[in-house]
C-alpha cells in the first residue's frame, strides 16, 4: 500500500463511518468494516511515522490526562430563555415582530431540545483541533481527547465538491447518550458490580470528563449539531442552510427539525415532538425555536446570558409521589434558614430525587408538609425539585407539624422572623395610593423626587415571611457562604483556598470574615501540622494570598456578594465611581444614574453599606488591599466613552479578551452584533455576516492592523 491508498483507505472508512453513526444508513457490513479497519492497522503499525492524528485508528489510545487544560471560547455559549405555555409563545414572538418592524413573517427554525452535555468543536481547514465543555459560558475546559473517541464526530470533514472545506468551523453542540445505549450501559455497570448512572445526561457529562480518554471510548457517546460559533470560508444565510452544509460535511444534525412560519406551526410541531416523545430514541425535555435567517438574528440582538432570537419550550414537568422522611432547616450565605425536606429517593423526569427545598415559611404554612406524609414531587422546568402537594388522605395519625425554629440549626444562636413590607406612598389628605415600592429606600427616594408634594409611606405587614439567623458571621454557615463566594473565580480568584480548606479554617478559628484571608501567614506554623499542608502547598497558598491583594475595583464589588449585584453591575459601578469610597457612600438618586441599576439593587446596595457589621469587617479588609486606581473619566483618558464597538472575524495578533479589555477601559461599549446604534467595526480575517452588515449600513470599518492607530487616535476613525 502506498500513501495515495493509504489517504483513500482512511477516507473509505470515515464514509463509512458517517454513513453507519450519523445516517444509521451502513452500505457494509459489519465484517467488511473489520477488515478494512485491520488493514489500515497492519499498514500504520509497519510505517508509525507517517500515521496522522486524523487517522481513525487514533479516536482510543490517547495517554490519560492528569487534569482539563481550561479554555476561553471566542463566543461566549449563551443559554437559552424558556416559554412554559402558548400565551409565553406568543408574547415571544410578539418580541420579535417589535424588533423586526416592517417585517410580517419569517421562518422559524424547530428542533427538539437535547437533554445532554454541550460542547463545542473546533475544525481548522477541515481537521478536528479541539472539543470544550460549555461551562460557564465564558469559559470550559478542553476535552479534545475525549471528544475524539466520539464516532458520530468526524476526525476530518468530508470532502464536498459543493462546499468548500472551511478555514476554521467551531461547530456547538449535544453529547448525548441514547436511551437504548443507556439501558445497555447500566445492565453492564449492574453485572459488572460497577457505578449504575442514574440518567443519560449525567451518563454523558461524566464521561466528558473521564481523565483516560480510553474509559470515554467504551461509552456510547453521540453527538448532535445545533448551531455554531464563528465561522471562516463557510457562507450561509440561515440555520437550516448551515445545517444543510455541514451535513453534506458529514457532520451529524436533528433529523427532526423543522422550518415554520408562526406561533401556530410552532405549536403544532410541540405537541408532534411532544405526542411522539417516548419514541424518540435519546432524551429531550422542550423544543427549541429560533429564528432562522441570520440577518434578522442580527437585527434582534442578545441580552447578556441569552439570544433574543431563540427560545426553549419546556415540556410539562414530570411528576411523581414519595414519602417525606425528615424536614431539616439549612442556612444560607445571608442568614435565611431554609426548610428542606429530605424524601424517599424517587425518580422524576429521570432524575432520581431526594432532597426537596420548600423555599420559606410560608410555603411551609401553605403546605403544611409532616414527616410521613405523601408528597406529589415536580421537577418545575424539569430542573428544580419542588413540593406540588401533600397527600391529605395518606397522612399518619397523630402526625406533627413543624415546628420553625427558635434556635439556629448550625450555630444554637436566636433565630429572627422579618416580615417583609410592601413600602406604600399615599397622599396625605385623601389617603390615596400612588405606588408601591419593594422597600422603604425606594418609597423614601419617591417622596423627595415629587418636590413639595404631601405625600406619607405606609408599611404593609405579612407578604413573604421568613426566618433568619441573627448571629451574622459568627454563624459557620454564613461565614462559609460568604467566603466561598469572596475567593471565587470571578471575584478575588485565590488558587488553593477550596471549599474544604475553608471549612477547615473555620473551624480552627483562622478565619472569622474576609480580611482574616489576608492574616493567613501568622498561622504558617500552625497550618504545618495539618494533614496534606507541606511546605510547598502552604506558600504557593500564602503566595496565591499575596498576589490576589491588587485587586480591580470590579471584581472587590462582586465580592462582596451584595444582592443582585453581579459581574456586568459590579463593573458599572466601578467605571462610574471610580473609587471604593464613592461606591460606598454613593446616594439612592447616584446608584440610580449608572446604566442597568434599578430601585431594587440600588435600594440593596445602600442597605449593604449601612449595616454595621458590614462596616466593621470592610474596616478591616479595605487596609490590607491594594485597589487598582481607575483613572477619571476625561476626554483624554476616556476617548471611546459611549462608543459601540464590535469585534469580528479571526485575529492573530491580539486576542479578543485583549481588545475588549482595552475598550472597555476607555469608556466603550463592547457589543456581540452589527445594529445602526454601532460606532464602528474592527474585522479580523475571515470575517462574515457582521462586516457585511456594516458596510450595508455605511458604518466605520477597521482591521486588526489599524487598530493600534485606533487606539492612539480614535477620533480619526469615529
Amino acid at each position: 500500500m502506498n500513501s495515495t491508498e493509504y489517504e483513500n483507505l482512511k477516507n473509505q472508512i470515515r464514509i463509512h463511518d458517517y454513513n453507519y453513526y450519523v445516517l444509521d444508513d451502513p452500505d457494509i457490513t459489519d465484517l467488511e468494516y473489520d477488515k478494512l479497519f485491520r488493514s489500515l492497522i497492519e499498514f500504520e503499525a509497519k510505517n508509525p511515522s507517517i500515521v496522522s492524528n486524523d487517522s481513525p485508528t487514533q479516536r482510543v489510545g490517547i495517554s490519560p490526562s492528569s487534569g482539563f487544560n481550561t479554555y476561553s471560547h471566542k463566543k461566549q455559549m449563551l443559554s437559552l430563555s424558556n416559554v412554559f405555555s402558548k400565551s409565553e409563545l406568543e408574547d415571544f414572538f410578539t418580541r420579535l415582530q417589535k424588533r423586526l418592524p416592517g417585517i410580517n413573517e419569517f421562518d422559524i427554525l424547530c428542533e427538539p431540545k437535547m437533554d445532554g452535555a454541550a460542547v463545542s468543536i473546533i475544525y481548522e481547514n477541515g481537521t478536528l483541533v479541539r472539543g470544550v465543555t460549555r461551562g460557564d459560558g465564558a469559559v470550559g475546559e478542553d476535552i479534545t481527547s475525549n471528544i475524539k473517541t466520539i464516532k458520530s464526530i468526524p476526525q476530518k470533514l468530508l470532502f464536498s465538491k459543493e462546499i468548500e472545506t472551511p478555514n476554521y468551523l467551531e461547530i456547538r453542540g449535544e453529547v448525548y447518550i441514547s436511551k437504548a445505549d443507556f439501558y445497555k450501559l447500566n445492565q453492564n455497570a449492574i453485572k459488572n458490580d460497577d457505578k449504575v448512572f442514574a440518567n443519560p445526561r449525567n451518563a454523558a457529562a461524566g464521561s466528558l470528563r473521564q481523565l483516560d480518554p480510553a474509559i470515554t471510548s467504551k461509552r456510547p457517546l453521540s453527538f448532535i449539531a445545533h448551531g455554531f460559533g464563528e465561522c471562516h470560508g463557510l457562507d450561509f444565510l440561515s440555520l437550516n442552510d448551515f445545517f444543510r452544509k455541514i451535513s453534506i460535511l458529514g457532520l451529524p444534525v436533528n433529523k427532526l427539525n423543522a422550518v415554520v412560519k408562526n406561533s401556530k406551526e410552532c405549536l403544532d410541531y410541540y405537541h408532534k415532538i411532544l405526542d411522539g416523545r417516548e419514541s424518540i430514541p435519546f432524551d429531550i425535555d422542550g423544543v427549541v425555536y429560533k429564528v432562522d435567517n441570520f440577518n434578522y438574528q442580527l437585527k434582534i440582538g442578545e441580552i447578556s446570558r441569552s439570544p433574543r432570537w431563540a427560545i426553549a419550550h419546556k415540556f410539562p414537568a414530570e411528576e411523581a409521589s414519595t414519602i417525606i422522611e425528615e424536614i431539616n432547616f439549612q442556612v444560607g450565605r445571608t442568614g435565611t434558614l431554609t426548610p428542606v425536606a429530605k424524601l424517599k429517593p424517587v425518580a422524576v423526569g429521570g432524575v432520581t430525587v431526594s432532597n426537596c427545598t420548600l423555599h420559606n415559611i410560608d410555603e411551609l404554612a401553605r403546605l403544611d408538609p409532616r414527616v410521613g406524609d405523601t408528597a406529589i414531587i415536580r421537577r418545575a422546568g424539569d430542573v428544580i425539585p419542588q413540593i406540588v402537594k401533600i397527600v391529605l388522605s395518606n397522612r399518619i395519625e397523630k402526625s406533627i407539624p413543624v415546628d420553625i425554629p427558635k434556635k439556629c440549626p448550625t450555630c444554637d444562636s436566636d433565630v429572627i422572623q422579618f416580615n417583609p413590607s410592601d413600602w406604600s406612598v399615599y397622599e396625605k389628605d385623601s389617603m390615596k395610593k400612588l405606588k408601591t415600592f419593594g422597600s422603604k429606600i425606594e418609597a423614601e427616594f419617591y417622596i423627595e423626587s415629587q418636590n413639595n408634594k404631601e405625600l406619607i409611606i405606609n408599611e404593609i405587614f405579612n407578604k413573604a415571611a421568613f426566618i433568619r439567623c441573627s448571629s451574622n458571621y459568627s454563624c459557620p454557615d454564613i461565614l462559609r457562604g460568604n467566603l466561598i463566594h469572596f475567593v471565587s473565580r470571578k471575584a478575588f480568584d485565590i488558587d488553593g483556598l477550596g471549599q474544604e480548606i475553608i471549612n477547615t479554617f473555620i473551624k480552627l478559628g483562622y478565619i472569622s470574615n474576609q480580611s482574616d484571608i489576608f492574616k493567613l501567614s501568622k498561622f504558617r506554623d500552625d497550618l504545618e501540622r495539618i494533614e496534606g499542608f507541606g511546605e510547598k502547598s502552604i506558600t504557593n497558598l500564602l503566595d496565591a494570598i499575596d498576589d490576589s491583594r491588587d485587586v480591580e475595583l470590579s471584581r472587590l464589588i462582586y465580592s462582596l456578594g451584595i444582592p443582585e449585584v453581579g459581574e456586568a453591575t459590579a463593573r458599572n459601578l466601578a467605571i462610574n465611581f471610580l473609587s471604593f469610597d464613592s461606591v460606598r457612600t454613593a446616594s439612592f438618586n447616584e446608584l440610580m444614574n449608572v446604566e442597568d441599576i434599578g430601585s431594587k439593587v440600588a435600594a440593596n446596595i445602600i442597605s449593604y453599606f449601612n449595616d454595621e457589621l458590614m462596616q466593621e469587617i470592610l474596616k478591616e479588609l479595605i487596609p490590607e488591599l491594594s485597589i487598582k486606581k481607575i483613572e477619571l473619566m476625561t476626554e483624554a483618558n476616556m476617548p471611546l466613552r459611549g462608543s459601540l464597538i464590535v469585534l469580528t472575524g479571526k485575529l492573530l495578533n491580539f486576542s479578543r479578551d485583549e481588545i475588549k479589555e482595552n475598550l472597555l477601559k476607555l469608556g466603550a461599549k463592547v457589543a456581540s452584533s452589527v445594529s445602526k446604534k454601532t460606532d464602528l467595526v474592527i474585522a479580523g480575517d475571515k470575517a462574515g455576516s457582521k462586516l457585511k452588515k456594516a458596510n450595508e449600513l455605511g458604518i466605520n470599518v477597521i482591521t486588526e492592523e489599524e487598530y493600534s492607530n485606533f487606539l492612539n487616535e480614535p477620533n480619526k476613525y469615529l
